[in-house]
């Protein structure tokens, strides 16, 4: 496997053609009247690149993650990206992206909002000087993203739950994370009811009947992984363990998915499964391990030794699509590739 410095050129050389390649790009957006069917850049001046606005603002927030991680501070490309950067964001860019997701509040909820956040945030974070002073403008995004997450969650009845963008447990635990970072407490509070009101009283996942042909996500995964950071200790000693209880470590879903079709972008989405349930696993298993050595479970502990044993195997098919030719594959999964082998080599 290789480690995060190998991977930063190609992933960057990855996240720059793609976020300057305009077609083909799936346009998605409720048309209103006839003057909302205009070119994708007419309403997205930052994101309409890369095949859709998700996997746009995703690939912006790779690319300013692999400047951050680039310990040579050298090379031609970035001072290609921090222009590609800089023009983006640039003017009044943010602020319509901005404006558009306020304006039409059911859009990219609530995937392209969490990335939406990670973007703001990863860019208010950077050590390289052009790209921190962007701060304020990318910061539009996320408030627009927090204003929404207030305004939508009193009115969810029940959660989604399955393996696509719609995921509401992958993205309560991304727009969390940024909110309890950036202050917003109210965020945090709000998105913690939810989280308890829909998934606490939840018993033993039905692990076995996952997977499907289009997922990315795994439902269970992305479920347990945001309950690390709602729950307390104490409540995550008692809930932890039954939710994962049927979970085996000769399971399906922990091996890697066969894809028979890359040019075809919903199967495609099965390499990215791989990179998402490694990285949960990665957080969930350590979690499992411990409460079991509290325990004196020594079942329990081998057992979670057993599902980390699991995580190279589910990681390469996507590390390897990440950087392939095929467009249906390469302009998403860098981004899950990069934040799996981070999470993997820190371990």
């Amino acid at each position: 496997m290789p480690t995060p410095a190998e991977v930063v050129l190609p992933f960057a050389q990855v996240a720059m053609t793609n976020i300057t390649q305009e077609y083909p790009y799936a346009d998605h957006h409720l048309a209103r009247g006839p003057e909302d069917h205009r070119p994708a850049q007419a309403f997205h001046p930052a994101f309409a690149n890369s095949f859709d606005w998700h996997s746009s603002v995703h690939m912006h927030y790779l690319l300013v993650c692999l400047l951050d991680a680039d310990t040579n501070g050298d090379g031609e490309w970035r001072e290609r990206a921090v222009t590609i950067l800089s023009d983006h964001f640039s003017g009044d860019h943010l602020q319509r992206e901005a404006d558009f997701l306020l304006a039409n509040p059911s859009w990219e909820r609530p995937y392209g909002w969490a990335w939406a956040a990670e973007l703001a945030l990863a860019v208010s974070n950077s050590r390289i000087p052009e790209i921190a002073r962007l701060a304020p403008q990318a910061q539009l995004l996320a408030d627009a993203v927090h204003t929404l997450v207030l305004q939508w969650l009193p009115k969810l009845p029940e959660p989604v739950r399955h393996g696509l963008h719609t995921n509401v447990a992958f993205g309560f635990k991304r727009i969390r994370r940024v909110a309890g970072l950036q202050g917003r407490d109210d965020v945090v509070a709000a998105i913690d009811a939810a989280a308890r009101r829909f998934f606490l009283p939840d018993g033993a996942w039905v692990f076995e009947q996952e997977r499907s042909g289009q997922d990315f996500l795994s439902p269970g995964m992305c479920e347990a992984d945001l309950m690390l950071d709602v729950l307390s200790d104490a409540e995550l000693r008692e809930w932890l363990p039954v939710f994962m209880s049927r979970l085996d470590p000769d399971s399906r879903v922990l091996a890697p998915a066969e894809v028979l079709d890359p040019t075809d972008g919903y199967q495609s989405h099965l390499y990215g499964l791989g990179l998402t349930i490694a990285a949960s696993l990665m957080r969930i298993a350590p979690k499992l391990r411990a409460i079991g050595a509290d325990a004196g479970d020594a079942a329990s502990i081998t057992r979670a030794e057993q599902f980390e044993a699991r995580i190279p195997a589910l990681m390469a098919p996507g590390l390897e699509a990440g950087l392939s030719d095929e467009y249906m594959s390469s302009h998403w999964i860098a981004t899950f590739a990069w934040e799996a082998l981070l999470q993997q080599h820190a371990r």
